[in-house]
């Protein structure tokens, strides 16, 4: 264990010895997302087979701020109590936006001594992983990360658990706000979540039949927007008649935030894209509008199996590491294939970019533009060999 009174904070802890003894805080930070359960159950799982202890830290770091009743030994859990945890919503330990100050670094060193950790799991975003890096740089505490949002914008892997079941579930709202909207004769403007990066909205729209999609990555001129919306709606099919309805999804950042209204990480609050977008679009066309935001729900709930099962290898994978002493690491998934990457790669912001998003039809590219121009060069230079 790392005790401050011999480390100092300016370098990493050293990696202890495979056969050493760990026991290990897995806790979950940020915001909830589908799959935060199956991580912690297989990290746990793991720990315990390879005849480690694993302790469940509630409330994200705020439960290493000092030393909670409510913590949970996980590896005194039966394998089907923890087996049960794979396909269960939210987070049994609970989560927080707690952000660890500078001067509370000698409160976490003190707080995992008092628990007996040798190391931790932190299941987050790029905050709580930021966190994470921030401590283990520091010599608090040796940290491993598992990468978790919905949003899909984590630096260093490829993907996140927990986005898939959300692009399903605004899917599935986008394809219903069609039946309304085609039955009202209206513009239907479905809300997704998505603060500073457009994955859900992208995705859960191509999968509902999204006319029109607006992600924050590639704000659209207010005229140009107008005009497509129009031209969506008067669309007339193979019956000679106009299509009278349009469905548009839109990330909950489109309009950029509130930046008088902020968390601990200094993130503003979203407010209204749907209703702003709908309010536009009745003054400048006259069309009528309704609305609808997926809001929470699209983070709530149960994993798909999809989620359930990368869920469940990215804890494993963790667990696995610290099972063998091996710390300031980030479980990522790297060209289809799980792996662990340096805990100091991780960063927020990874954004859709146009190689995925096309600003003249508003909506995803389905043949990426570098695959598209890499086809086209094979075609010019099987003209130019035919030529010869």
């Amino acid at each position: 264990m790392l005790a401050r009174e011999n480390r100092g904070w300016d370098s990493p802890p050293p990696m202890n010895s495979p056969t050493e003894k760990q026991t290990v805080g897995i806790f979950t930070g940020g915001g909830i997302a589908p799959g935060l359960n199956a991580v912690l159950s297989t990290a746990a799982r793991e720990l315990k087979a390879n005849g480690h202890r694993a302790i469940g830290i509630p409330d994200g770091w705020k439960g290493m701020l000092d030393v909670s009743p409510d913590a949970i030994d996980l590896s005194g859990m039966s394998r089907r109590e923890l087996h049960d945890l794979l396909s269960a919503g939210g987070t049994t330990l609970r989560s927080s936006r707690t952000k660890i100050k500078p001067d509370q670094f000698s409160k976490v060193a003190d707080t995992a001594k008092a628990y007996g950790l040798t190391g931790i799991i932190a299941i987050g975003g790029d905050d709580t992983l930021g966190q994470a890096r921030q401590l283990h740089e520091a010599g608090v505490i040796q940290a491993l990360g598992v990468p978790k949002t919905i949003d899909n914008d984590v630096v260093g892997t490829d993907r996140t658990f927990g986005f898939e079941s959300a692009c399903d579930r605004a899917a599935n709202m986008i394809r219903d706000m069609r039946t309304d909207a085609e039955s009202m004769s209206r513009v239907a403007v479905v809300e997704v979540m998505g603060r500073s990066a457009g994955w859900i909205t992208l995705h859960g729209g191509e999968a509902g039949g999204a006319d029109i999609t607006l992600i924050p990555e590639f704000p659209i001129d207010e005229q140009t927007l107008m005009d497509r919306i129009n031209e969506v709606y008067h669309e007339k099919g193979a019956n000679g008649r106009p299509a009278r309805s349009a469905v548009i999804a839109i990330s909950e950042g489109y309009f950029g935030e509130d930046k008088n209204d902020k968390d601990a990480f200094g993130h503003g609050k979203m407010r209204g894209a749907a209703a702003r977008l709908a309010d536009m679009i009745k003054k400048q066309t006259g069309l009528g509008t309704q609305e609808q935001v997926i809001g929470y729900q699209a983070r709530n709930g149960a994993p798909k199996a999809h989620d359930a099962v990368f869920a469940s290898r990215l804890g494993a994978h963790a667990g696995l590491l610290a099972c063998h002493g091996i710390y300031g690491r980030m479980v990522a998934l790297r060209d289809g294939k799980i792996t662990d990457v340096p805990l100091a790669e991780v960063d927020g912001g990874r954004f859709v970019t146009e190689d995925l998003y096309d600003k003249e039809t508003m909506g995803m590219r389905l043949v990426p533009k570098n695959i598209r121009e890499q086809i086209q060069r094979t075609r010019d230079n099987l003209d130019d060999a035919s030529k010869g």
